[in-house]
């Protein structure tokens, strides 16, 4: 199992309390799936990075006569699913759980009616080629809904670190356009929205703090900086706040439909 896995899946608790964003975008996931529903050809539907089940419980809502295929990479995620679809008292037969790492991924067959994915596609080691191999997976007519923040998000972060001569040590998130370039070289016709959503926070320290306590700290690059350096940052972006910080997300939507 990956690191990013592994650390999900130690904070599934205080990521299933603390994760409003990542609720936010899976709810403005199955929304923009309404308009979908009705021209999804038959077949199972694949979630991939299921978490905590924010949008799992709303699929088997959405879909209750359908086989659903719930992954992640996190083998504690898959077990805190389960148990929070139990304890919502929806868990039925049609629901499998499997332990499913998209950088190992590959297609074997055209199976999918619908691939779905939440605030996930970024963790991937190359989101472009991670999509485009669940991709392979649908069948004609199948469609790929994913939502993921982009390299729009957390402007402030960015800019402090400039100003002080810091380090940014954020993890990388997609471009956009590369990836929508990427993925419409293959049998696809992709559609794609941008919305922004905001996270107030008490102190910038408040804000790194709640990416520790979800599992989102963790630097793919092995990136970091010292004790005094973060203190000089937190303290810049504190000193140029009116009293709260206030974050940026910038979510993309993708929908995909398989043509080929």
């Amino acid at each position: 199992m990956n690191k990013v896995a592994e650390v999900f899946g130690e904070r599934a608790e205080a990521y299933h309390r603390e994760a409003d964003i990542q609720l936010k975008v899976a709810e403005g996931l199955i929304s923009s799936l309404i308009p979908w529903k009705e021209t999804l050809p038959s077949g199972p539907i694949l979630e991939v990075g299921c978490g905590t089940g924010f949008l799992t419980s709303k699929l088997i809502k959405e879909f209750p006569e359908r086989k659903l295929i719930v992954t992640d990479a996190s083998r504690k995620m898959l077990k805190f699913c389960e148990a929070e679809l139990c304890r919502q008292d929806i868990a039925t037969d049609n629901v499998e759980f499997r332990q499913l790492d998209v950088n190992d991924y590959k297609a074997d067959s055209e199976e999918f009616a619908l691939v779905i994915s939440n605030f996930v596609a970024h963790w991937f080691k190359d989101t472009s080629i991670g999509l485009q191999n669940l991709g392979e997976s649908l069948l004609y007519g199948g469609i790929m809904l994913a939502a993921f923040p982009g390299n729009h998000s957390f402007p402030k972060w960015y800019e402090n670190c400039l100003e002080l001569g810091l380090p940014h040590t954020a993890n990388p998130l997609p471009d956009v356009e590369e990836v929508l370039v990427k993925l419409s070289m293959g049998p696809i016709q992709i559609d794609y929205y941008e919305n922004d959503l905001f996270k107030e926070f008490d102190s910038s320290m408040d804000f790194f703090r709640h990416l520790k306590n979800i599992g989102a700290s963790i630097s793919v690059l092995d990136k970091s900086i010292s004790t005094k350096q973060f203190k000089l940052l937190t303290d810049h972006w504190d000193s140029k706040s009116d009293g709260k910080v206030k974050v940026k997300w910038h979510i993309v939507y993708l929908a995909a439909k398989k043509t080929q």
